[in-house]
């Protein structure tokens, strides 16, 4: 059994946090206080990026997805596209979402983020070719599954400037070496994939968790059962 629903806004603030992060270079900056090399003013180092008409395409536009579209529209009055298996009329009407390709969202996004299920299909979907493909001023946010992104290319992509920044709060692998080049780089945010880590958020997904183990105990029926083809009459 899973916990669905209850942690969608929790993680939705985590890569809109992450977005806030990257674009203002805030975890970075923050660093340089603890090491003391905050000095004196410099009014043209180490320089953030505004938000505001910005274009974010959404890969995977459920309900996490959707959330953080609402938040960056809100906020931001950001254009939404986003690439689905299938259409979210809902999303269309409310927020003016598009559906793209995959090329066309690599390639028109200011800000990509990754909320999809991990499957074949998307397993190692963000890797070289898809960095080249991004804007030199794009911002990668993955909030999904570590394995989602190449990690090594991701590295790259962002050395060479192919991209502007990343935030991460899935890693591959996880967890993260604490040596990683990636949580030194300016651009960059990373969290220990605290994306449900909320009082609210975890104790719902408690509650759904006990209410699976007494619904297996009690007729054999899980109210949120993962793999239902393995289901039978009786356990």
């Amino acid at each position: 059994g899973n916990t669905p629903g209850v942690l969608t806004d929790a993680t939705a603030d985590t890569a809109f946090a992450l977005l806030l992060s990257v674009a203002r270079k805030t975890l970075f900056v923050h660093k340089q206080i603890l090491t003391g090399n905050w000095r004196s003013f410099e009014p043209n180092k180490r320089l953030g990026i505004e938000l505001k008409n910005k274009t974010l395409g959404i890969l995977g536009l459920g309900r996490i997805g959707t959330e953080m579209a609402r938040r960056c529209k809100g906020a931001y009055n950001m254009n939404i596209i986003y690439h689905n298996r299938k259409r979210n009329s809902e999303a269309e009407k409310e927020l003016g979402a598009t559906l793209v390709s995959l090329d066309e969202l690599l390639q028109q996004s200011d800000i990509i983020s990754a909320h999809c299920a991990l499957t074949p299909d998307t397993k190692g979907i963000f890797n070289k070719d898809a960095f080249s493909k991004m804007k030199k001023s794009a911002i990668f946010i993955n909030t999904a599954r570590g394995p989602v992104h190449n990690e090594e290319d991701l590295y790259q992509a962002l050395v060479s400037q192919q991209i502007w920044g990343a935030g991460l709060d899935v890693t591959n692998p996880e967890p993260m070496n604490a040596d990683n080049p990636l949580l030194s780089m300016e651009n960059v945010a990373i969290l220990p994939h605290i994306g449900s880590a909320t009082v609210e958020a975890r104790t719902a997904m408690a509650r759904l968790a006990a209410e699976n183990i007494i619904g297996f105990f009690k007729d054999g029926v899980v109210p949120n059962l993962v793999n239902p083809e393995v289901r039978s009459s009786k356990f």
